[in-house]
């Protein structure tokens, strides 16, 4: 059901406005960072955080993250004019409908979540296919968990997919973009089927990939380990909960994620069942020029835009 109220309100001269009052529903390395990046921007703004544990919230407002600590949503949610979900995405569904009776008119709903199809969906049923809510994923993070790891410039240079269907407003739209740009993020829009699949491919793959490979050497092998095996499990160093909410509300995007890599691995183990050097060394040097004249460069690109 969609609030009274709820439809036809998102005007396009509120498209840019500023919010003046933000809960943030979370308060981890996200949602800490978030709340930092925003005082960060204007102090002026009031930023309220919303947690399940006395510490965090504690932790979040000594680091200056937060100006007010709630254990319940609804005060601060009905002073607000922009609500952050940044819990693990499991639990959205829970925090839509407690915060649903009590949204102001005009209030933006948006969340840091890394899957969509399922969130999206669980939005329109709780706030109606045209209502407050447009998913968003900024592209940052860090295998730490935690306001203590939160910092401001998280998001600074980042990319932030926004996932509109054709029912959200387009002043809606613009209105959550502008606040990613506020905070240094890139914006881009994609269907939240097509966001799901590409970060199935280019982030929940690598933590499944690199939790396994943690899993693999015996004891003694990682006693003689170096910066390559701790580079490349980096990423199994990040929350648990969070992880299995990921691959559980994507799991047919990180099924087809791993069968196309599992293809991959027996290619390669093909070639080297063969003693293919030749062959092995041009996927190398493939892969190798692939990430220098893209990943590599992007960041080059970031870092001259920032300078």
């Amino acid at each position: 059901m969609t609030p009274p109220g709820r439809r036809g309100i998102f005007r396009a001269d509120m498209a840019l406005k500023t919010p003046k009052h933000v809960t943030i529903i979370g308060v981890g390395l996200l949602g800490g960072s978030a709340g930092l990046a925003i005082k960060a921007h204007d102090p002026r703004i009031r930023v309220a955080g919303v947690g399940r544990r006395i510490e965090s919230l504690e932790a979040a407002l000594k680091a200056g993250a937060i100006d007010t600590a709630h254990l319940t949503c609804q005060e601060p949610v009905a002073q607000s004019d922009l609500v952050i979900l940044a819990t693990p995405v499991g639990a959205f569904s829970r925090h839509m409908r407690a915060i649903a009776p009590v949204l102001r008119p005009g209030a933006v709903v948006t969340d840091v979540g890394s899957t969509k199809a399922r969130v999206v969906a669980a939005a329109a049923r709780v706030f109606g296919p045209g209502g407050p809510f447009v998913g968003s994923h900024p592209m940052a993070g860090s295998e730490q968990k935690g306001v203590p790891f939160a910092r401001a410039d998280l998001f600074h240079g980042a990319t932030c997919i926004l996932t509109p269907t054709p029912h959200t407003p387009p002043a809606l739209v613009a209105r959550v973009e502008a606040f990613w740009r506020l905070l240094g993020m890139h914006t881009v829009r994609m269907a939240p089927g097509d966001h799901d699949r590409t970060v199935a491919r280019v982030s929940h793959l690598p933590h499944a990939l690199a939790a396994l490979l943690m899993l693999l050497p015996a004891d003694a092998d990682l006693a003689v380990s170096a910066s390559g095996f701790r580079d490349a499990t980096r990423l199994a160093g990040g929350d648990p909960e969070m992880w299995r909410d990921i691959f559980t509300t994507n799991r047919p995007a990180v099924l087809a994620a791993l069968k196309a890599f599992a293809n991959s691995l027996d290619r390669f183990a093909d070639l080297l069942a063969r003693d293919d050097a030749k062959a092995l060394e041009r996927l190398l040097t493939l892969a190798k020029r692939r990430r220098e004249t893209t990943i590599l460069a992007a960041l080059a690109d970031r870092r001259i835009a920032a300078e």
